[in-house]
């Protein structure tokens, strides 16, 4: 028999399966596609709570100054039989915990996995999007997050359960549910003490509040461990701990977060250090290695105001996505700006890649540089992001200034934002002003200066090439 529960307005909503579960309730998908319910769960009872006084935080929760069509599931109606409330969200979408996981899904295999016998280490890896999909779907949640802590908020609960992502492996739409701890860090530094079990920061389990710190904490744990399969104090050194204890009265992680233990990567002390399912040291960058070794390190631990930041995780993110590399020949993903030869680091292969960068200019000289975006040639159209032009804004994530194409024999440009005047400029002298779709012989690098309408500034200098290898 489904269980149905009732809102404030009268509506029926019927459970049908549980969607995600934490330490204070429990997420279900119910009949209507794109409707859920959070219901508030009493631990020592093992029951649903049924005392609906709580539920007037919930409509407070409405009052915070939260930005405008930020991608976060805020209470739609609370329920009038239940501590709980309704909460919309996009079909075809899970918790990043069930997407990455892809228990659900077949493994890909191809003739690299297949002769290095890593179908089972790296299968569902690739499958379930592999590193660009994950680097995406972790910079549309530190953008939300960073929005968050930007008028004076704190999420308090970060973790795998609650950011949510699309189903589909080519597409990474993100949304955060679960927000009933959200508030003012004001209120949350001393009346709070949230996290879900191996996510918690060091402060928080010691029993002080949550703050924008502890968020960025427990995002670095999730980034950590669902981009390498592994928690980022899981090492020997953990077992070894937790050998020697005769009784442990809270989770495992939550000892392992808490305690003085190095991290597997602490770049002082390597007596923790193991190998990850994913090794970290192929999948992340030297920048963002550093920005972890800022957030689990003995400073990071002990000294909150030395962690990487929401707005740096950010940026830092949009930087390794937009240089990441996908490989034809393993379809593993990796850093094109690791190695100037754009060798892969898991086959040793190398193919084609389009190489995009900007730069400043200065009395119609190129002047420092801006950003730089990489990608692999396999003739789909490829759009350029926004921020080739104007730096990182957490506001145009997914606004492109044009797209660009390879054929057989041409390349184009289409789709030109409108806010910009274009003009193209070519090895052989040719220049021109484009308004659209522009075909160009393939081979050379290409030059386009690109100035903001009604802007008085230096046009930004953006420098096209194909970086092209022979077997």
């Amino acid at each position: 028999m489904k269980q149905s529960y009732y809102d404030v307005y009268g509506r029926c909503h019927t459970i049908t399966r549980e969607l995600s579960h934490g330490g204070q309730g429990i997420v279900y998908r119910t009949q209507e596609p794109d409707m859920l319910l959070k219901l508030e769960w009493d631990p020592e009872k093992r029951e649903i709570k049924r005392d609906t006084a709580s539920n007037r935080k919930y409509e407070d929760i409405r009052l915070l100054p939260i930005p405008g069509q930020l991608h976060i599931t805020l209470p739609q109606s609370t329920l009038r039989d239940a501590a709980g409330y309704t909460m919309r969200l996009l079909d075809e979408m899970a918790s990043f915990e069930e997407v990455f996981a892809g228990n659900d899904k077949e493994a890909v295999v191809n003739k690299w996995l297949e002769e290095s016998r890593l179908v089972e280490r790296f299968g569902l890896f690739i499958a379930t999007g592999g590193k660009r999909k994950r680097l995406e779907a972790y910079l549309k949640s530190a953008c939300i997050i960073s929005q968050l802590h930007a008028n004076g908020l704190v999420y308090c609960d970060i973790s795998d359960r609650n950011m949510f992502v699309s189903e589909e492996r080519g597409q990474a739409n993100v949304w955060l549910i679960d927000i009933d701890n959200l508030d003012f860090m004001k209120n949350t530094s001393k009346n709070s003490r949230y996290h879900t079990p191996g996510y918690g920061a060091p402060e928080v389990l010691g029993g002080k509040g949550n703050t924008f710190y502890s968020d960025a904490f427990s995002f670095a744990v999730s980034l950590f461990w669902t981009m390498t399969g592994t928690h980022p104090y899981a090492g020997p050194a953990l077992e070894e701990a937790l050998e020697n204890l005769d009784f442990l009265e809270i989770p495992e992680l939550d000892y392992a977060c808490g305690s003085n233990l190095p991290w597997i990567g602490d770049c002082e002390d390597n007596s923790n250090a193991c190998e990850c399912k994913i090794p970290y040291e192929l999948i992340f960058s030297g920048d963002i290695l550093e920005y972890f070794e800022r957030t689990f390190g003995r400073q990071g631990r002990t000294r909150r105001i030395m962690r990487t930041t929401m707005p740096e995780w950010a940026y830092i993110l949009a930087r390794e996505l937009d240089r990441t590399i996908h490989c034809p020949h393993c379809e593993m993903d990796y850093d094109g700006a690791a190695d100037p030869r754009r060798q892969c680091p898991w086959c040793d292969s190398r193919s084609p890649v389009l190489s995009v960068r900007s730069y400043r200019t200065k009395d119609g000289e190129r002047a420092e540089p801006i950003w730089d975006f990489a990608r692999e040639i396999n003739g789909a159209e490829t759009g350029i992001p926004m921020r080739i032009a104007e730096g990182f804004r957490s506001d145009s994530l997914d606004i492109k200034i044009f797209t660009l194409q390879l054929t057989d024999k041409e390349m184009i440009i289409d789709h030109l934002d409108g806010g910009y005047d274009f003009e193209l400029s070519l090895d052989e002298g040719m220049c021109g002003s484009i308004y659209g779709r522009t075909e160009i012989r393939r081979g050379g690098k290409v030059k386009i200066l690109a100035k903001k309408r009604q802007a008085d500034r230096d046009a930004i200098w953006i420098e096209i090439e194909e970086q092209g290898y022979e077997d």
